[in-house]
């Protein structure tokens, strides 16, 4: 029996050695961090771990499709973005420029220059885990039935000084996301890449499109073939843009109180420009992986999208109008009506929202698209 795409990441997550005892064997960091990242002891109030926004059996991204961004250890507090997929994040480089390009770093907007950094992030976000400082966080560790193996690992002083402990939870959870867990490469994809077995005939229609420029063109941001070293495909180049995603008017963001969110309902995302100081770079958001994207709803920074396919229309259709946009009067069953206007329209990229593409090759794509859920080793 075919084995579940990404229910082996699932038991991957939750493996390891029982740790905690003093007679238990040496924890790696690595294992280290798996328990750290499943903790819910570590939000205030408890109840909340990484695991709940980046779970394990869905490719690490939040379980809860419905809502638009991830709810915080606080009920009622949510964050501006849709929590992305933790997996392949070890490849990302920190935010530099390339060619006069940015590219790289953690986060939508790249603030994150590591694993490390962005671990400490929501550990201390009040719209996420909401420790009010570093030691409440270490005060919980200091508690965990796991503490024990961060004084074998680090040695009996590990967590007495705040900011040094702080530092190695992070370390641990870092060491977690770099584990095979989070890049498995283990995808039909991949297999076929390894000459183990052939795509369907939707599933190579649909990469002919996702690499010809005068279709798709989708392997220009997200390169589908393995680097000249073998190294295999990321799906991502790791650079900005602005898609004309529209401004998500249900995201619970908008009605936090103004001590999160003081523009209220008027609030606009500017992406990478708050972390650069560039107007140039006003709207635009890192280039997501492809990898297990068919596995990943909802899509776009806001979660705009419930679904890939009304992210593939929108793409295709951005400038020219849709028959599956909602809220507008058609003439015919047949009529076309325009999606919303941009956040920021002033740098929005217009390599796609005019594919041409039809009904069929849509269809292709997203076979293709699936092809790309990593799955058990051979399933």
């Amino acid at each position: 029996m075919r084995a579940s795409p990404l229910a082996w990441i699932a038991a991957l997550a939750a493996a390891g050695p029982a740790i905690g005892c003093s007679d238990s064997p040496s924890a790696s960091p690595g294992q280290l961090g798996a328990l750290v990242f499943a903790d819910t002891e570590l939000s205030q109030p408890v109840g909340q771990s990484c695991a709940d926004c980046h779970t394990a059996r869905v490719a690490f991204r939040d379980p809860e499709t419905s809502r638009t961004s991830s709810m915080g250890a606080i009920a009622g507090r949510f964050g501006a973005r849709n929590a992305p997929t933790a997996m392949y994040a070890r490849y990302l480089p920190p935010l530099h420029l390339d060619g006069g390009r940015w590219t790289g770093g953690l986060f939508w907007d790249g603030r994150a220059a590591s694993l490390e950094d962005q671990a400490a992030t929501p550990l201390l976000n009040p719209l996420e885990m909401n420790n009010p400082d570093k030691a409440r966080v270490v005060a919980a560790v200091r508690r965990a039935s796991y503490a024990p193996a961060f004084r074998e690992l680090y040695g009996p002083d590990a967590l007495d000084d705040v900011d040094t402990a702080f530092r190695r939870v992070t370390e641990v959870l870092a060491a977690f996301e770099r584990s095979a867990a989070f890049a498995p490469f283990s995808s039909r994809y991949d297999r076929y890449l390894a000459g183990a077995l052939a795509l369907t005939e939707p599933e190579r229609r649909g990469l002919a499109i996702f690499e010809d420029p005068q279709r798709g063109n989708c392997a220009g941001c997200h390169p589908s073939r393995p680097g000249p070293d073998g190294t295999p495909p990321l799906f991502t180049d790791a650079s900005y843009a602005n898609l004309g995603i529209p401004r998500y008017m249900n995201n619970k963001f908008l009605v936090q109180p103004p001590e999160f969110n003081p523009d209220g309902e008027r609030f606009i995302d500017h992406g990478l420009m708050a972390t650069v100081g560039d107007p140039a770079q006003d709207g635009k958001f890192r280039v997501p992986t492809l990898r297990n994207i068919a596995a990943t709803p909802p899509y776009g920074h806001n979660g705009y999208f419930q679904n890939l396919p009304y992210l593939i229309d929108f793409l295709n259709t951005r400038d020219v109008g849709s028959r599956d946009v909602g809220n507008c009067s058609r003439l015919s069953p047949q009529a076309s009506c325009a999606w919303p206007v941009p956040e920021v329209p002033a740098t929005v990229d217009h390599r796609v929202g005019r594919l041409g593409l039809g009904d069929d090759e849509i269809a292709d794509l997203l076979a293709f698209l699936d092809a790309l859920t990593d799955e058990a080793p051979g399933s």
